[in-house]
């Protein structure tokens, strides 16, 4: 034992010494590795790694993606485009809606770009991915086109989709949401004869993925409802069957509640944080339109009721002149008008009908109807609705409104013919904007060029 003490002592010093001895390594660093920061490096410095401490890879790593892929590198070009999107995006409206230190916390603090896209087994392209809650990795990022906002809208929905992986890694899904379609998933969701999308509509599934498992299910719920919006979701649900509605609505509940409960972030601010990304940074003007959801796409009751309207005080003047000619058109029944609904049917996406219907009535008397006809027709450049009084019909509704035809013409067919109009949102309340709760309940009509002449109509959603 002493001699080997002994000995490994002598060895031990031996080598201490020589490494003491000054040697030339023939070695040269490759400065090929080596880089400069360039401006885009000093932007995605002060854009991610300051404020989140995010790490944006984009210089070609072979073992950064998948290893079996042949995978190209991302285009200096493009990469501010993507990382522009997922700021603006994602990022800040969580920042707005979860506050800073969520979105520092839980945001994945590495994000991996490649130019090319990732194909599965399948042959289906993978828009990206993401492990541990810690990295996301962005494909076909060449392919990027942020002017287009419907290429920008699955990206998008897919970067939602993927943090909302992120955050079921910290806190389990909600057991309401686990239970909805238990015995509705399947290995085989991508057999489309097997599982045809009706039937996926009937059973309340968002998207053919999402009937996947539950994990992807809760994620593609989030991902649809953030990028697409509450609108294109409702819209959704009010085309499926009435099962598939009640269960799309259900799992819309619990994954607000989610939100909520378990990060402190309202969704429903988020939600339209997103939209308005959308809207003011990638061009997605058409389909946040009122006139597209409430005539393209029928989401609303076209049924419009003056009662619960807000109307200008040119409009409310010339209502209540008609409303007086009606009660003057006879000494002794003395009419009362009930209220004007204004009917829309449109034939297309820029043309149709609308009957104002009349209901009025004497003391108890049972209420009777008078219907005037028009036709619309709606510029596709300018957007600009003109209204043009049509043939009556026959009946006993368009005999009635004979009765009081001349002071209709006057009122409010001379209100509706006498000028073209525009269609928005809240026309009523200039101060609201796309981020206030309030911005899309209602909607109507305002003479084009003078915003202070309109009819401005609270909006019901068609529901099964």
């Amino acid at each position: 034992m002493k001699i080997f003490c002994i000995t490994f002592s002598f060895l031990l010093m031996v080598a201490v010494t020589g490494c003491r001895k000054e040697e030339k390594v023939d070695f040269e660093f490759n400065r090929e590795l080596d880089y400069m920061p360039t401006e885009l490096d000093n932007w995605l410095t002060t854009a991610f790694t300051d404020p989140y401490n995010i790490e944006v890879v984009y210089r070609f790593d072979r073992y950064k993606g998948a290893v079996d892929q042949n995978l190209v590198p991302a285009g200096e070009d493009k990469v501010k485009e993507q990382m522009r999107m997922v700021l603006n995006g994602y990022l800040m409206p969580y920042e707005i809606a979860g506050g800073r230190t969520f979105i520092k916390r839980f945001a994945p603090k590495e994000w991996v770009l490649f130019g090319s896209y990732s194909i599965q087994s399948d042959g289906s392209r993978v828009l990206a991915t993401s492990g541990g809650g810690r990295n996301i990795t962005l494909y076909e990022v060449n392919a990027i086109n942020s002017a287009d906002p419907e290429a920008v809208r699955p990206r998008l929905k897919t970067i939602h989709h993927e943090f909302t992986h992120t955050l079921s890694q910290i806190q389990r899904l909600p057991l309401e949401f686990e239970n909805i379609s238990r015995a509705d998933y399947t290995e085989s969701w991508r057999n489309a004869t097997l599982y045809p999308d009706k039937d996926n509509d009937s059973l309340g599934f968002v998207s053919r993925y999402a009937r996947a498992n539950v994990m992807e299910d809760f994620a593609e719920t989030a991902g649809f409802l953030l990028a697409n919006g509450q609108l294109w979701y409702d819209n959704k649900a009010g085309k499926v069957p009435k099962s598939g509605y009640d269960i799309l609505k259900k799992k819309e509940s619990a994954v607000v509640n989610y939100f909520r409960d378990q990060f402190g972030v309202d969704f429903r601010k988020l939600q339209r944080e997103v939209a308005f990304s959308m809207y003011n940074d990638f061009n997605d003007k058409n389909s946040q339109t009122f006139e597209y959801w409430f005539f393209n796409q029928g989401l609303f009751d076209r049924s419009l009721g003056y009662n619960t309207a807000n109307v200008s005080p040119d409009v409310k003047n010339a209502v209540d002149n008609f409303k007086a000619a009606v009660n003057a058109y006879s000494a002794s029944a003395r009419y009362v008008v009930q209220d004007l609904t204004y009917i829309f049917t449109p034939a297309n996406a820029t043309a149709g009908t609308l009957v104002v219907s009349v209901p009025f009535r004497s003391g108890t008397s049972p209420i009777i109807y008078a219907d005037y006809n028009f036709t619309y027709t709606q510029d596709p450049v300018t957007h600009s609705i003109n209204f043009v009084k049509a043939a009556q019909g026959t009946g006993p509704n368009y005999t009635n409104a004979n009765f009081f035809m001349a002071s209709f013409m006057t009122n409010i067919s001379g209100y509706l013919t006498g000028s073209s109009f525009r269609t928005d949102w809240s026309v009523n309340k200039p101060d609201l904007s796309r981020r206030d709760e309030a911005f899309f309940n209602s909607g109507g009509f305002y003479k084009a060029g003078d915003r202070t002449s309109y009819l401005n109509f609270q909006l019901l959603k068609v529901r099964k």
